[in-house]
This record gives C-alpha cells, sequence and structure tokens, in this order.
C-alpha cells in the first residue's frame, strides 16, 4: 500500500465507496471518518463531501454547534 501525500488525489468515487464499503448503509460519517478512512485530511474529506452533496443524493445535517453527519439515503 502506497503513502498518500500531497500529491494524491481523491476523487468523488472514493469518498463514495467509503460509504458503500460499510456493513450499515445507513449509518451517518463525520468528515473526519471519511478522512481517516481515506488518509486524507479533514478539509480534503469535507471539500468532496460538500461536492457530492450537490451532485448526488448524499444528504448532510448539523448535529451539534460545529458538527455535521453524512449519509446516502437509503429509499424503500
Amino acid at each position: 500500500m502506497s503513502e498518500h501525500g500531497r500529491e494524491t488525489t481523491y476523487g468523488l468515487e472514493d469518498v463514495t465507496a467509503v460509504f458503500e464499503a460499510r456493513e450499515d448503509y445507513a449509518e451517518p460519517l463525520t468528515a473526519t471518518e471519511v478522512a481517516d478512512e481515506l488518509g486524507c485530511s479533514r478539509r480534503t474529506a469535507l471539500n468532496k463531501l460538500h461536492d457530492l452533496e450537490s451532485e448526488t443524493d448524499l444528504t448532510s445535517k448539523t448535529v451539534g454547534a460545529r458538527s455535521r453527519v453524512w449519509w446516502i439515503p437509503v429509499h424503500v
């Protein structure tokens, strides 16, 4: 496995894969959890999450003064 560095580029599909790889598909994640899974900065993960929210059905909500969670809605 290669080390991630500043030259590493993360695509929206990388962030989507983090959500899709979970056992509980409906469990929301924080930007920090996504960043930890990808091995990137929280800011990079947050930027990608905002991009996904505007381009896909990824959804978020504020859960505290400065906290936000993200999830892909499960349509039944």
